[in-house]
């Protein structure tokens, strides 16, 4: 195993005050996570995995494998360790992420104001896009075999102290469809899955899928509509029918209807987020053969004005092979 250290069941319990509900951060599909301080009060967060849950099981297998498989990146999220001890459950122990997730932190709460929220500026959104497409790029362009994360929404995208993005959510993670020989089994289950989660016609252990989930996360960024990644595709779909329309190639001034009014903008950040609008729209394409790949993603999100600015966008820079970030597609 990869894992660092090896914590006792004892260390556990001390760790979240016997999974105290004050230390309850969710109760996640894959397990249940609680926040825990160990030794010399070093903070954590721990996964508790229940083994009589047929998914859970399966998702902590899934989980455990990736973890072991893959090296450490900057880009997902510190495993620091794991207990083995109960034969019931499971424990996976992650460094602590400070900020918590996008979805907790692009708008916050000064105090205990409610109606005072304080919203990241655009240079701090446009950080965590890059941070987050370095992790996807990881995944899909580095691994071997390359692997999708299969639940890129605003919680998944963890963020440090210092706004630094961590992946996280990893118990879907697994290699590419087309990378592996699965059982006819599991070829079965991945199909419903795709038939329940996925846009129509899309296997959701594709690059593709990460793709399209990233654009939602792009959007949420550029307009700040919290909950659009999380969203079922009926709902997205009629967010995407009235903001779509306000995206467009040869107009930038249109962006501006859909900007998060929280935003303080100049004309050159305000091509930025028409930019990053671009390149959302086009990771939202219908067709999954008409999105781009992650490296071409990251590369649009490092040089924003080159996508508006440069009329060949697909023949310079490296960018030759991309999908052209051309909103009229």
């Amino acid at each position: 195993t990869k894992f660092k250290d090896v914590f006792s069941y004892h260390q556990i319990l001390e760790a979240t005050d016997e999974f105290n509900d004050e230390n309850l951060i969710k109760l996640g599909h894959s397990g249940d996570i609680f926040y825990g301080t160990l030794e010399r009060g070093i903070p954590v967060v721990i996964k508790k995995v229940d083994l009589y849950s047929p998914m859970k099981r399966k998702s902590y297998m899934s989980e455990s494998s990736f973890l072991t498989k893959v090296v450490s990146h900057p880009r997902i999220v510190p495993l620091l360790g794991h207990c083995l001890e109960n034969n019931t459950e499971k424990f996976l122990v992650y460094e602590h992420m400070r900020n918590g997730d996008l979805s907790s932190s692009l708008f916050k709460k000064r105090r205990s104001d409610y109606s005072n929220l304080r919203s990241l500026d655009w240079i701090t959104r446009l950080k965590i896009a890059i941070g987050a497409a370095e992790g996807l790029a990881y995944l899909h362009h580095e691994c071997i075999p390359p692997h999708v994360h299969r639940d890129i929404q605003a919680s998944s995208i963890l963020l440090d102290v210092g706004y630094e993005v961590r992946l996280g959510s990893l118990s879907e993670v697994c290699a590419r469809e087309g990378d592996t020989r699965p059982s006819r089994m599991i070829s079965f289950l991945r199909f419903q899955q795709a038939l329940e989660r996925d846009t129509p016609g899309t296997p959701n252990a594709t690059c593709a899928y990460d793709v399209y989930c990233f654009g939602k996360v792009l959007l949420e960024l550029v307009t700040g509509k919290l909950g659009i990644s999380s969203s079922n595709e009926s709902t997205v779909k009629e967010f995407l029918e009235i903001t779509l329309p306000y995206i467009s190639i040869n107009d930038k001034e249109l962006v501006t209807n859909i900007v998060d009014p929280s935003l303080i903008i100049d004309e050159d950040l305000l091509e930025e987020v028409w930019a990053m609008a671009i390149v959302a729209r086009s990771c939202l394409n219908p067709n999954p053969n008409r999105r781009p790949l992650m490296r071409y993603i990251l590369k649009a999100l490092e040089n924003p004005l080159k996508v508006v600015r440069d009329e060949n966008t697909t023949s310079s820079g490296g960018l030759s092979n991309a999908v052209p970030f051309d909103s009229r597609r």
